[in-house]
């Protein structure tokens, strides 16, 4: 069903009856929007064999109900009262209609009313309650009740169009009084007319930057790239590659008109086969445009509310009489609304004392206001999160916010790092995107943000993908990278994390693979969870290691290096471990009951002790980047550069070490984007792959780590 058969249902005026003043909320669409993308509407409440007095119209923000006020007031040749212009009371819907036509047209238009012969469209019913309080919005819709009740022409002559939270006043006064109504909602756009609006809005763009709208002359390229975009957005929400039009969630982001219109700005360019670089299949840095994308939507949308809910805050009476012009550009902030829809979807119990400058004497009305408006939040339905893209963005906008105080900030991370979270992909590329600064590709956060992280990423990868994490010591600070690998190579450089100061803590609530941690002071594995899990290729170096969970367990792949855990100081508690005694190495010098004792071994390189501790960590180092080369064609092994230069080695300055010292042997060689190992060299320095592997004590180990440990030195 088209908003159009909603018309049908609705009487037509035989012509305009003329506004004789525009000053008391009332206009009249008069032009056509010839433009318009009619939406279609879902029906939500039918009260046959009733016949409706009111018809009612919701749709979250942004959707369209003042343009779809304007459309069907051009088509019914009625006239709209706007409500987000007026302080509403019990007499609004007698009085402005009154002020607005003069007492004879009024008198004609009353009588066709009542008969069903002409239609009143009320717009803007959540604005009105914020703008007027409670107590007379209350008193409105009663007013606008006791109107419908005198309605006898057999069909519904009142329209009135909201935001669902504030309809359901309207709902309980016309219930409690029995006043049948009917109740529709404005859905969002399918996929053909997401299409259509989406031209629409490309050409506008083009237009406005006095181009030619090439894709109207190029729709075949221009169709390609639109339809990789849907699909790309779409995975946020669904695996689905095909079909996912027909997914509830799905329509309801990419049918969101102002998703559509930053979608149009991303399309509008001057060669369409650019944009088919910077997929999201690839894991390179342009590849995460479109959650850039997304994050611009989100913060318009935030904009928006903010400038709604300050444009009828201004004139409560509490703000006529004890506010200032100076205060609102600090009212229901996007980091203040993020704040409180953490707490008011999670229960987070955060410190919502905001804004912190508002007069004492403003805050109850300011608190009532805001609660009014948050519960009509274009992120939420009803009292839970419209999709998770909001939630995430909302999440990572809170942490991230300098205004959050470290106890807000800290619950915020209990919560994403307990069980009962969901994690997706767009938690970690939003708190990469809103954490960078414009100088550098790396992002702040707080190192124990890192396992969320972890979390994160985690859930983009598919069957046969790897998340390679890379993170270590850099002075006070930790470094991050993270990299999704399909196809085997990581086509570009990872996301990049740096922490606040002071900050080196990391917690991993329930797994880790395919990660190298380095000098790390703490370590914390398990959460809320009673067991961990390794998967292969997980190297820590770390000086406390603490096991939260009560059972660990390793699965190793065939062929893959195993768990290999460094530590100066291990602390645990009757943990169990399952794995098999070659898929965990433990490298600690105290003495280890089981079960760790079982997984335990030394390093015994001889040497002053502090030599000895360096060789021992240039050795791993020189293991870990000898066992990532993959047997290529026969004598040599390969690693793709960027692979080795920004995840196996990064900001690892004993990795950078073993390589340089490996080319410097003759072991390994750049040619174009590759590092070779040379097999028959590295077979001359006396240990295998095999040996390296399993850490087995060959003879050439202490004279390897020596000799790295002599050019180390020389080197610096």
């Amino acid at each position: 069903m088209l908003l159009d058969d909603l018309c049908e249902l609705l009487p037509t005026s035989p012509s305009w009856y003329g506004l004789e003043s525009n000053d008391y909320g009332m206009r009249e669409g008069i032009e056509p929007n010839l433009d318009y993308e009619v939406p279609e509407v879902r029906e939500k409440q039918n009260p046959a064999p009733l016949t409706p007095v009111l018809m009612l119209i919701t749709a979250p923000a942004a959707v369209g109900k003042s343009t779809a006020a304007e459309y069907m007031s051009n088509k019914l040749k009625c006239p709209i009262l706007d409500l987000s212009r007026l302080q509403v009371g019990d007499g609004t819907v007698d009085g402005m209609p009154a002020r607005s036509f003069g007492i004879r047209k009024n008198a004609r238009y009353q009588e066709a009313l009542l008969e069903s012969k002409a239609t009143l469209i009320v717009d803007a019913l959540d604005e009105a309650e914020v703008r007027s309080g409670q107590a007379n919005f209350r008193a409105f819709v009663r007013g606008l009740a006791g109107a419908a009740s005198q309605i006898v022409g057999g069909r519904p002559s009142l329209v009135v169009l909201s935001r669902a939270e504030s309809s359901r006043v309207i709902q309980e006064i016309f219930d409690e009084r029995k006043l049948p109504y009917c109740h529709f909602e404005i859905r969002p756009f399918g996929k053909e007319q997401s299409e259509r609006y989406l031209e629409r809005k490309v050409t506008d763009v083009y237009q406005n930057q006095e181009k030619e709208p090439l894709h109207l002359k190029h729709s075949r390229p221009y169709g390609k790239e639109r339809d990789s975009l849907f699909t790309v957005l779409a995975s946020a929400i669904t695996p689905k590659r095909e079909g996912f039009w027909e997914e509830p969630d799905v329509r309801d982001f990419l049918g969101y008109a102002p998703v559509l219109d930053v979608a149009a700005e991303y399309l509008a360019v001057d060669n369409f086969a650019n944009l088919g670089n910077s997929a999201i299949g690839s894991t390179s840095r342009e590849g995460f445009v479109h959650w850039d994308l997304v994050a611009s939507v989100i913060d318009q949308l935030l904009a928006r509310e903010q400038s709604k809910f300050v444009a009828q805050f201004q004139e409560v009476e509490e703000f006529q009489r004890h506010g200032s012009s100076a205060l609102l550009s600090v009212l229901y902030t996007p980091e203040e609304q993020c704040a409180r829809l953490l707490d008011y979807v999670e229960g987070m119990q955060l410190d919502l004392n905001l804004p912190a400058s508002l007069p004492v004497n403003l805050r109850e009305s300011y608190e009532t206001a805001a609660d009014t408006q948050l519960s009509n939040h274009p992120f939420l339905r009803g009292e839970g999160w419209f999709n998770v893209i909001f939630r995430d963005y909302v999440t990572a906008r809170a942490q991230l916010s300098p205004s959050t105080s470290l106890e807000a900030a800290k619950r915020i991370r209990s919560n994403i790092l307990s069980s009962d979270w969901k994690h997706s992909p767009m938690y970690g590329f939003f708190s990469h995107s809103l954490g960078k600064s414009t100088s550098s590709e790396k992002s702040a956060c707080h190192s124990e943000d890192l396992g969320a992280l972890y979390e994160s990423f985690k859930s983009a990868c598919e069957v046969g993908d790897r998340l390679l994490t890379s993170i270590g010591r850099a002075g006070n600070r930790l470094a991050a990278y993270f990299s999704i690998v399909r196809g085997g190579s990581a086509s570009a450089a990872p996301l990049q994390f740096l922490t606040h100061e002071g900050t080196v803590s990391i917690a991993f609530p329930r797994e880790l693979s395919y990660a190298n941690i380095w000098d790390v002071p703490e370590v914390i594995l398990g959460g809320d969870r009673p067991s961990f899990k390794f998967g292969s290729s997980v190297y820590i170096s770390c000086a406390d290691l603490m096991v939260a969970a009560r059972e660990l367990q390793a699965y190793v792949d065939r062929g893959e290096t195993p768990v290999v855990l460094n530590v100066r100081s291990l602390i645990s508690e009757h943990v169990k471990i399952q794995g098999e005694s070659s898929d965990v190495i433990l490298l600690c010098d105290d003495h280890l009951s089981f079960p760790w004792s079982k997984y335990q071994r030394r390093l015994d390189l001889g040497g002053l002790a502090a030599d000895a501790r360096e060789q021992g960590a240039l050795y791993l180092e020189f293991r870990r980047i000898v066992l990532r080369f993959k047997d290529a064609k026969d004598g040599e092994a390969a690693v793709y550069q960027p692979m080795m230069d920004n995840l196996v080695v990064g900001s690892n300055k004993r990795a950078r070490t073993v390589l340089d010292y490996l080319q410097e042997i003759g072991c390994v060689k750049l040619a174009r984007s590759m590092y070779l190992l040379d097999l028959a060299s590295f077979a001359k320095l006396g240990v295998s792959r095999s040996q390296l592997r399993d850490l087995e004590n060959a003879e050439a180990m202490g004279r390897i780590s020596k000799d790295i440990l002599r050019f180390a030195k020389r080197k610096s």
